[in-house]
């Protein structure tokens, strides 16, 4: 996570008062309050509407899955006091929360705050026959908790109102964490099956309905609850009929993949001195998940739409692919086909550098099933001359893995981003997924490494690490680039093998790939890259 200059908060968790703020909280008649004439009040309120329909967001995604979900919201608060619109999206979101059967703990982002006067507020300069200082400093301290506990308030109604728990007042976050994990487990699910006059428009009901709910043992029990609904059924806020376009859309939108039909995917971070840098990306499907119509010559057909938009880390979507593709398969090889599955190769350049994210979605056209999945590619600055790795290639194919040149290299232009390869033997290296006992190859680039004047050739050694759980299972030894094999000193071929043990643990683990420019200052002579792979049985 990182700080947003235009987010809704300053960096100071309690903003210093200024003289002109002071004299207005003095002077009005209704004693100590939040001042209301800021002109950042309306772009607060705006703002806290975008963060609970982030929230919606996430509860829309959770709807779909079986049994009771929990989300845990960290948020520096919002008032709900002074905006209708905040009150009404408020409302909203806890019919729809408790539709979707989640409950929702919040926890105070800026945990303890010193609410009385600090060396950042101006204390001076007031005229001392209009405001006793000791009235000034009073209703100070009065406006200042007086903003802190309506900023609380907002995040107390949404736990209270869907029965999580509101954690504030304390520095332990952690602790407050493990307290809302240890009320996941404890907890009655009590049904409630309201009349049908309720959800009838011509009553005039369509209200939101309070409940309650009233304990006749006291002390035993703590009730928590979802405390009311809107008096719509969920026949009515379903929405009608979907198009196959929006369930592309809902499927890559979703913070949740969509596993009708099953997609791996996997993006790496590459450039060549011809097309820049570009985010290159293998999407594997597992072809016994789509409908497959048999021709007469024996072979069999599917049809399939895919999506794929890229997103800069602001959110918004700098590229787009999409369109329906055709699969045949021929007789001989249908059998196989379903088994191995296929992969389709993805290309995106990437124009600036930074953190980007791939979601890609496929529809199969017969059933209308949806698969969806996403990536994080980091990709960094080229161009600074300082020492920086590709994304990593991991395979098991033979002679796949002697470079990340052996992947399809980068298209020339935008008709050529999407392709197919029914066949193609680096399944791994999308899938990722590796038995014991076989040959891990793994292939990356090494960029602008320091260039020796006199030989004209650059000193780069690297080391690759596995790791599992946090914890070093390996260690490879130093190898060194020879430059005799290179055929562009800035952009360095990597390559190597492990082999993986007969015994080694199933699970997830990580490749680390560190290395180290000779020639390079202390400050850039380091760069490492990383990929997750999982062993299975």
């Amino acid at each position: 996570m990182r700080w947003r200059p235009n987010g809704r908060s300053s960096i100071l968790a309690v903003p210093s008062y200024e003289p002109d703020q002071i004299t207005d909280a003095l002077n009005s008649a209704e004693g100590p309050s939040v001042p209301t004439d800021n002109p950042d009040i309306s772009r607060n309120q705006s703002l806290s509407v975008g963060s609970l329909g982030a929230l919606g967001y996430v509860v829309k995604g959770l709807r779909e899955l079986p049994g009771r979900k929990s989300v845990l919201f960290v948020s520096d608060g919002f008032q709900i006091n002074d905006s209708y619109t905040v009150q009404e999206n408020l409302h909203h979101l806890v019919d729809q929360t408790n539709r979707s059967s989640v409950v929702i703990y919040t926890m105070n982002a800026t945990q303890l705050q010193t609410l009385g006067l600090t060396a950042a507020d101006f204390a001076t300069g007031y005229d001392p026959f209009t405001t006793a200082p000791a009235n000034r400093g009073q209703q100070q301290i009065a406006n200042r908790r007086a903003n802190e506990f309506n900023l609380q308030e907002g995040l107390d109604y949404l736990a209270r109102e869907t029965g999580g728990i509101a954690i504030s007042k304390t520095n332990d976050l952690s602790g407050g964490i493990r307290r809302v994990m240890k009320d996941l487990n404890s907890y009655y699910l009590i049904g409630y099956r309201p009349d049908e006059s309720t959800f009838d428009p011509r009553t005039g009901r369509r209200m939101f309905h309070k409940l309650s709910l009233k304990v006749t043992r006291p002390g035993e029990f703590i009730v928590r609850m979802r405390n009311g609904f809107y008096g719509t059924s969920s026949e009515e806020t379903a929405s009608g009929p979907v198009s196959p376009q929006q369930q592309l859309v809902a499927g890559l939108e979703s913070p949740f993949g969509s596993a009708g039909v099953h997609v791996r995917l996997t993006s790496l971070f590459g450039n060549t001195a011809k097309f820049g840098s570009y985010m290159r990306s293998m999407l594997y499907v597992k072809a016994g998940d789509l409908t497959f119509a048999e021709a007469p010559d024996g072979s069999r057909k599917a049809e399939i739409t895919l999506l794929a938009i890229a997103f800069g880390a602001n959110g918004d979507p700098i590229e787009q692919i999409t369109g329906p593709a055709s699969l045949r398969v021929p007789r001989n090889e249908y059998e196989s086909f379903l088994k191995e599955g296929f992969v389709y190769f993805l290309t995106v350049p990437i124009k600036k550098p930074g953190a980007y994210q791939l979601r890609v979605a496929v529809r199969d056209q017969a059933s209308g099933r949806v698969g969806s999945a996403s990536q994080f590619v980091e990709v960094p600055d080229v161009k600074k001359n300082q020492l920086a790795l590709s994304g990593i290639a991991v395979t098991t194919a033979p002679n796949a893995g002697s470079s990340f040149d052996s992947l399809p290299s980068a298209p020339s232009n935008r008709e050529r981003l999407l392709e197919r390869d029914a066949a193609n033997p680096l399944n791994s290296a999308a899938l990722r997924q590796f038995r014991s006992g076989q040959i891990l190859r793994y292939g990356f680039m090494i960029f602008d490494p320091r260039v020796d004047k006199a030989t004209n050739a650059p000193q780069v050694h690297f080391q690759v690490r596995l790791l599992r759980d946090g914890q070093v299972v390996f260690v490879g030894s130093n190898e060194t680039i020879n430059p005799a094999n290179q055929t562009d000193v800035k952009r360095l071929n990597a390559a190597g093998a492990i082999h993986l043990g007969a015994n080694i643990t199933p699970g997830e683990y990580i490749l680390q790939v560190i290395a180290t420019d000779q020639l390079a200052g202390e400050k850039h002579r380091v760069a490492n890259q990383w990929i997750d792979f999982e062993i299975v049985r």
